[in-house]
């Protein structure tokens, strides 16, 4: 990438901050006509379809800055936010899996639990909180710890678990911002 396109990245990004992400999408769309082997440019692309509710476009971007780099972590990591947040739990779970894989960090542990609670995975998840907490010390993973636990004293022992019941409590702790990662 010369530095004509990275300055282009960068002002396409301050779009984004700024929720312009029509202007966004037209800088991203650019600099990809000029070089479509920029992995960065396809997802910061996704970023701004995603902002316009072009979900599927956004999905396709995100899988494209991939297939050209499949260490690109930001590009996994508004993958599995962009599935999770179509409930497509299993696919978000395989993606965030990947990014654990590749070097995930403490918020990717805690968005993994965040799914495998939706999904009612209530042991998996506590797990991948308290590895979370081992990584970073942020009180919203005590809480999150908390709200599992919980769960699972009152499932009881029970073999079903309604799937995303408590979820949203958790997803109410956690502010995941997409556009800074």
């Amino acid at each position: 990438m010369n530095s004509k396109e990275r300055v282009q990245l960068h002002k396409g990004m301050d779009y984004v901050r700024r929720k312009d992400f029509e202007r966004a999408l037209e800088i991203f769309q650019n600099v990809i006509a000029s070089n479509p082997e920029i992995s960065e440019a396809w997802n910061n692309q996704g970023v701004a379809l995603f902002g316009l509710g072009r979900i599927d476009e956004a999905l396709e971007s995100y899988s494209r800055s991939i297939s050209l780099d499949p260490a690109n972590l930001d590009a996994l990591r508004n993958k599995a936010f962009l599935l999770r947040n179509q409930k497509r739990l299993q696919e978000a779970l395989e993606v965030y899996d990947t990014v654990l894989e590749k070097g995930g960090d403490a918020i990717d542990l805690e968005s993994t639990a965040i799914v495998l609670t939706a999904m009612g995975r209530l042991e998996e998840a506590l797990h991948c909180l308290y590895l979370a907490r081992e990584k970073l010390s942020l009180p919203r993973l005590e809480d999150e710890i908390e709200i599992v636990q919980k769960k699972i004293l009152e499932r009881g022992g029970q073999s079903g678990y309604e799937a995303g019941d408590d979820a949203d409590h958790i997803e109410d702790n956690k502010i995941d911002d997409w556009t800074g990662r």
